[in-house]
């Protein structure tokens, strides 16, 4: 079993020099993370591995390697996958960097739709799915990184459907609303192209909650907690921040060149307090709100000139991009203006540096910075703050951290700013730089504490075992889904007899669509005589007990079968009843969210002619089976999406079943009321019948031994199938001969 991480770029820098290849490593982000981890797990050993493979780009432009570079980079672990310079412009350039960068990033005016980008983008996706089917093995999981390869999973998926696969996302994932704006045949292939992985990652739950929604609006999918259910099968979606390798920048400081490189900076900066800012190139990155805000503070606080200096380093990326030329010329322009017009003969405003830093530099700026102002407009995570924080050893140190980052969700003890208000990050500098040391301390020890515990390989591991029991529970669903039988012949005759010699037994029955046919309205499905008489006959046999489960509410069941000899679960489980006795909750609920449901779904039942309301004491229901079809589940993916914006963190969720958009308490199934009743009963024998989505919970939940039924068409848990109620009936009429 190895684990294959798939990214764009390899983590090394390959050269040709006189016919000789030489490969040196990398000192990108998920290059050094994967190091960190792979070092921390013994190579991954730890983890379970037998070895690591690596696939990515090599970063050399050309259809076909040089046989020695290929050779050189495979006797590290490292597989190549060859592009073209077309496939390099439109993949890498193209789609990933021109459209997928800026729209998800929130930058709508940047992006472009080109149908030759997007080509280019499946055909590259396509390629890395054959390289990877072709060294993989069935045992091995694949952990596939970003947004280069959305629709990875899915062709991998094609080619290898037992694999383990994981998908991790390094940058935000956008709302719906600003997903909508790509063109919807692609933007439905990427989020299908994710649901083929066991397991997909967000820094955020902000970003975990947007894709949800996305799934919900745009593909109509079920949701239940962290788990989408697709045409795929189970997705399990989490969160997953990353941190950072907390030792190494905690003790930065001891290493010698970089004790020498703090001695040379502060003889430099000649007991200056330093404002520090490190960003590569690009628009998401607020560099030019930076500078503004900091001539904010100087114009506003001419006390603190010659007393402090910005060292503001930008990083060149993409050179010969426009935007990103315009975008230079912008900051050289304003950064000459402001040291010109505010700076003296000793000292400077900002200390400006476009290029890249060596690292032990980077480490000395950590470490003696007094602050550190790190502002992106949006960022996915943004390390470079928790670089800043781990690093301060001695306990001070203030980071300025904007609110649009991922990190702000962690590093709560920052001074958190909005990145466009100029006015509100020149007032956190002065905080900042005015800030006791007794709360600079305070603040940072919290943070470094928060970052010790969440450090990169707690990420790593999480992730990675994480995605083993999502594969487990595919394996295990799969297995369950490819075995059903038809419940007729010897099948039938063995179940007969497991029930005859049992001396306790317990069947749950399904209401509607498994006793009784579906019907268009809820009023109309009344239990006929030969079903009462069915059920009371089980139920009189000795040591039987039969349980009516459904999602109706308790009055229509009590109404129908409460004098019969038989349980009731009422309410998709909430409500539950005993042969001769009272209700009672089977949990306690805040149902304080129902009436602005109900306000909501009666909005769409004006809408859509056909559909109506059935509102239940824990549950709130819109039915759209008499709808116009195309209208109806239009209107549903919409209002399943309103709903789950609606109600996020108030302990509900939104379930699609057929033809039906329900709202019910978080954590309360059929599937917890018929085990807390095999928990009671300690059945020798176990019967459990449904027909939709509802009743998957059930078979889920009871015993392996258990004969689990579904009624109708369609993939389910159940061991066994039947065409229809009537054939139910017919096994339960059997159940009862079986007793003569």
């Amino acid at each position: 079993m190895r684990l294959i991480v798939v990214s764009n770029r390899l983590p090394v820098t390959v050269a040709v020099k006189d016919g000789e290849v030489s490969v040196r490593e990398s000192v990108g982000g998920l290059a050094t993370a994967m190091k960190t981890l792979l070092a921390a797990t013994d190579g991954g050993r730890a983890l379970g591995f037998d070895g690591v493979l690596w696939v990515g780009w090599p970063g050399l432009a050309g259809d076909a390697l040089d046989p020695k570079i290929s050779e050189a980079l495979r006797s590290q672990g490292l597989e190549p996958v060859p592009l073209g310079r077309d496939e390099v412009e439109k993949f890498y350039e193209g789609f990933c960097n021109s459209t997928l960068w800026p729209l998800f990033h929130g930058f709508t005016t940047y992006t472009v739709y080109r149908d030759d980008f997007w080509d280019s983008y499946v055909s590259v996706n396509k390629k890395f799915a054959d390289v990877l089917a072709s060294v993989a093995k069935p045992d091995d999981y694949v952990w596939v990184h970003d947004y280069h390869f959305m629709l990875l999973p899915l062709y991998l998926r094609g080619q290898m459907p037992d694999l383990g696969v994981g998908f991790f996302l390094h940058i935000p994932f956008p709302p719906p609303e600003i997903l909508q704006l790509m063109p919807s045949s692609w933007r439905n292939e990427i989020l299908d192209g994710l649901l083929a992985s066991d397991l997909v990652g967000f820094h955020t739950h902000e970003y975990s909650y947007n894709f949800v929604r996305s799934v919900v609006r745009f593909l109509g999918y079920g949701v239940e907690l962290d788990v989408v259910k697709s045409r795929h099968g189970y997705t399990k979606v989490g969160v997953f921040p990353i941190g950072v390798d907390y030792e190494r920048f905690h003790n930065s400081g001891a290493d010698p060149q970089v004790a020498k490189e703090i001695e040379e900076v502060r003889r430099l900066l000649k007991g200056l307090k330093v404002v520090f800012s490190i960003d590569r190139l690009d628009y998401t990155k607020g560099v030019i709100n930076r500078v503004y805000a900091w001539e904010r503070f100087l114009k506003s606080r001419p006390e603190w000139r010659r007393k402090a200096s910005f060292v503001l380093v930008v990083v060149p990326s993409r050179a010969g991009v426009p935007q990103y030329e315009a975008m230079k010329r912008q900051i050289d322009m304003e950064v000459g203006r402001i040291n010109g017009e505010l700076g003296e003969l000793d000292w400077v405003p900002i200390i400006y540096l476009y290029r890249f830093l060596p690292t032990p530099t980077l480490l000395a700026m950590y470490n003696l910075a007094d602050v550190a102002l790190i502002t992106p407009l949006k960022d996915g995570m943004n390390l470079v703050s928790k670089e800043y924080v781990a690093s301060r050893r001695d306990c001070r140190g203030v980071l300025i951290l904007s609110e649009t980052a991922g990190a702000a969700k962690e590093l709560t003890e920052a001074i958190i700013v909005n990145p466009n208000d100029v006015e509100g990050m020149a007032k956190a500098i002065e905080k900042a730089l005015t800030m006791p040391e007794e709360e600079q301390c305070r603040r940072i020890q919290e943070m470094q504490r928060k970052l010790k515990a969440q450090d990169v390989v707690k990420w790593g591991v999480d992730f990675i075992q994480s995605l083993m029991g999502a594969r487990l529970e595919r394996a295990e669903r799969e297995r369950r889904l490819a075995t059903a039988i038809p419940l007729e012949g010897e099948e039938l005759d063995r179940m007969a007899a497991a029930y005859r010699s049992a001396p306790v037994r317990l069947l749950f029955l399904d209401y509607d669509g498994t006793l009784v046919p579906l019907y268009p309205y809820a009023y109309q499905a009344v239990p006929d005589e030969e079903l009462l008489h069915l059920l009371a006959e089980l139920a009189r046999q000795g040591g039987t007990y039969v349980v009516v489960v459904s999602g109706r509410p308790k009055d229509f069941l009590d109404s129908w079968f409460g004098k019969l000899p038989v349980y009731l679960i009422a309410e998709h489980g909430f409500w539950l009843k005993e042969p001769g006795g009272g209700w009672a909750p089977t949990a306690r609920v805040d149902l304080s969210w129902k009436l602005k449901v109900r306000k909501v779904m009666e909005e769409f039942v004006e809408r859509v002619p056909g559909t109506y309301i059935e509102e239940k004491e824990s549950s709130i229901a819109w039915h759209y089976r008499n709808a116009e079809p195309e209208a109806g589940e239009r209107a549903a993916l919409e209002l399943a999406d309103s709903l789950t914006a609606m109600l996020t963190g108030s302990g509900v969720v939104v379930m699609r079943g057929k033809k039906v958009v329900e709202v019910k308490p978080a954590g309360v199934s059929k599937g917890t009321a018929a085990r807390s009743l095999v928990e009671l009963k300690r059945p020798d024998f176990v019967l459990a019948a449904g027909d939709d989505e509802t009743d998957e919970t059930m078979f889920a939940a009871l015993p392996q031994t258990a004969y689990t039924v579904k009624v109708g068409p369609g993939r389910s848990l159940a061991k066994y199938y039947l065409p229809n109620y009537k054939a139910l009936r017919s096994v339960l009429k059997r159940l009862v001969e079986s007793q003569h």
